[in-house]
């Protein structure tokens, strides 16, 4: 559930910071997984419509998908400061770090080879049939990709980065030491009867 105010464990109730509201803290769970999925779909419906447009008469797909491109763009302006606010807070040199370092660099990576097909489409983006040109360019940015989106799960489900096991409303169970001790002589003091006895 969206929280409008940061509840602290103390009781404290304060507004959220920019860092925490960038890390989707008042949702509950992690915004970059969120909004990463976007420019991820855009970029590989780019390739199928360009490919698409190879087998059949598509006369819009060619635009189509190259506003595809700039809207993965506006995608990624979302999802990489996700990220990097999450890549910023792991330690430095540690296997996580690592991980997500190289899913970074093949990210962007992925970004600049679309960048190099939205230069070469924009002057023909109102033909009717991709060129093969564009479509090679688009399957090693796809390619990247999803080398890159690989490295990405093993940092969720192996490494376990920014995954919650327990609900952040769920208490605390008391430890014994947290126990108070009972009274003397009062009802908690009195022991209790054998099996088979019934208390005086």
């Amino acid at each position: 559930m969206i929280q409008l105010r940061n509840h602290l464990p103390s009781g404290e109730v304060r507004n959220w910071k920019l860092r925490e509201i960038v890390e989707g803290q008042p949702l509950g769970h992690p915004s970059h997984a969120l909004v990463v999925h976007f420019p991820v779909a855009y970029y590989i419906a780019v390739l199928s419509f360009d490919i698409m447009t190879r087998v059949a008469t598509f006369p819009t797909l060619v635009l189509a998908g190259t506003f595809l491109i700039i809207g993965a763009f506006a995608g990624s302006a979302i999802a990489v400061p996700t990220g990097l606010v999450d890549w910023w807070q792991m330690a430095k040199g540690s296997a996580k770090r690592r991980k997500a370092t190289q899913h970074l660099l093949l990210q962007l990576t992925t970004f600049g080879v679309f960048l190099v097909a939205l230069i070469l489409r924009w002057p023909h983006r109102h033909q009717a049939q991709a060129s093969i040109s564009w479509i090679v360019v688009e399957a090693i940015g796809v390619s990247t990709l999803v080398v890159g989106q690989y490295l990405g799960g093993i940092l969720v489900y192996q490494m376990a980065m920014r995954v919650r096991t327990t609900r952040r409303s769920e208490p605390r169970s008391a430890s014994p030491a947290a126990t108070p001790p009972a009274t003397l002589g009062g009802p908690a003091s009195t022991p209790m009867p054998p099996a088979g006895e019934s208390a005086p």
